[in-house]
């Protein structure tokens, strides 16, 4: 239990620097938790760290002391989630990732405990911290480099009005509801240097409307570069899409896109994207040009996560009804209820101008809901509910919709 010491001392004479203003009631709570660890009452003052959580209280501090009472209890996985938490700290993420190790320990995880103990051993300028977690590596076996990363999903729903969507152009309303499956495959790994793949499958088979039936493969290449206070990236991509088995478009797409931490709690992107588009097999009035740019700023707190993001479209098609001018505002907003559960929440508002005056304009209003259990470090369920209306000058375009879905999620 000596490195775990180590930590609580630590951050017990940090904590004082390191916490911002708060309430009278959330530092009591955070005081009574201190006294307790002192008793080494590790129930009581995981429950007073809880309750100073509960009464505003934010940064690393509360968190990484939450993170050592469940350790001290055994509670492996609100230990990893709080630690995960600190981690979000630049300052402090060495630390925490050292402290995730020993949670992997407690688990019997020896492969990711040696990785947490390398990353730390890597990340630290911390003599006293590099020498507890090469002494860690020393007893383990040493980790394989995990230089790929993954996500996977597989879900099924009910859809009571199909409308064909690419890339936010509605190319077709049924009016008909039908189920369906949907399958997600995504992963980015290293090629040489600063290069990066990235690649990706979505598969949308819908029961009954086979002509609706969707299958996308994207892939492509990324070089990633520091701007200073920036990281820039410039990627080369390529899509393929078919409906019901048969070409739909292709796409050749040069992306730039620059991010930034601005603080502690708040991300900045910005992202330009030009696409060739190649309508296929009938759909040669898509040939032809599009341009997007947008920005995202990420905000996360405590067990709080807000996206806000904007984006403007513009398109040059050979057919000229459905080249358009499009403005997006978008909001999302997930609130982790525990190590497990979490809720999530967005909004978005599209407007559509077409270039053809008789074509008018379209405004679509959506709104997502979804609730989500994490199963273990990989695995989640997920369900979801979509509701869009859309109200277009052209009437065989105004439409409403109903998309629920239930699945699982696996980020590797």
């Amino acid at each position: 239990m000596l490195h775990v010491a180590f930590a609580i001392v630590l951050f017990a004479f940090l904590a004082p620097v390191i916490a911002r203003a708060h309430s009278a009631a959330a530092l009591q709570q955070f005081e009574i938790g201190k006294q307790a660890v002192a008793a080494e009452n590790f129930a009581a003052a995981l429950d007073a760290f809880e309750a100073a959580v509960a009464e505003g209280m934010t940064g690393p501090a509360v968190h990484f002391n939450i993170g050592v009472c469940a350790y001290r209890l055994g509670r492996w996985s609100r230990s990893a989630a709080a630690f995960r938490e600190v981690a979000r700290t630049p300052q402090m993420a060495a630390l925490a990732h050292y402290n995730l190790g020993l949670v992997a320990l407690g688990e019997g995880k020896r492969e990711e405990a040696a990785r947490w103990f390398a990353s730390a051993q890597r990340e630290t300028n911390d003599e006293r911290l590099r020498a507890l977690a090469t002494t860690q590596l020393a007893q383990l076996p040493q980790p394989p480099e995990r230089n790929w990363v993954a996500f996977g999903s597989l879900a099924a729903g009910y859809d009571d009005n199909v409308a064909l969507v690419s890339g936010g152009d509605v190319l077709g309303v049924s009016g008909i509801d039908d189920a369906f499956v949907e399958m997600q495959l995504a992963a980015a790994g290293p090629m040489v240097g600063p290069w990066r793949f990235d690649g990706s499958v979505v598969f949308l088979d819908y029961q009954d409307l086979n002509e609706f039936d969707q299958l996308n493969l994207t892939g492509g290449a990324r070089y990633r570069l520091p701007l200073g206070e920036w990281t820039g990236e410039a990627a080369l991509q390529l899509s393929y899409a078919t409906l019901d088995s048969e070409g739909f478009e292709s796409r050749q797409m040069l992306l730039l896109q620059a991010t930034r931490a601005l603080s502690e709690e708040w991300r900045l992107r910005a992202r330009y994207r030009f696409s060739l588009i190649d309508g296929l097999d009938g759909f040669e009035g898509l040939d032809g040009s599009r341009h997007e740019l947008g920005v995202r700023g990420t905000w996360r707190r405590d067990r709080w996560t807000v996206d806000l993001r904007y984006r403007y479209d513009t398109s040059d098609y050979d057919d000229a009804n459905l080249s358009f001018d499009r403005h997006q505002l978008a909001a999302d907003v997930q609130r982790d209820l525990d190590e497990h559960w979490a809720v999530e929440a967005g909004l978005s508002f599209d407007h559509s101008k077409y270039e053809v005056a008789a074509n008018g304009s379209e405004q679509r209003f959506e709104l997502t809901l979804a609730v989500s259990r994490s199963l273990n470090d990989t695995w989640r369920a997920v369900v979801r509910y979509a509701y869009a209306d859309n109200e277009a000058d052209l009437p065989e375009f105004n439409y409403g919709r109903n998309l629920v879905s239930a699945g699982i999620e696996a980020t590797w």
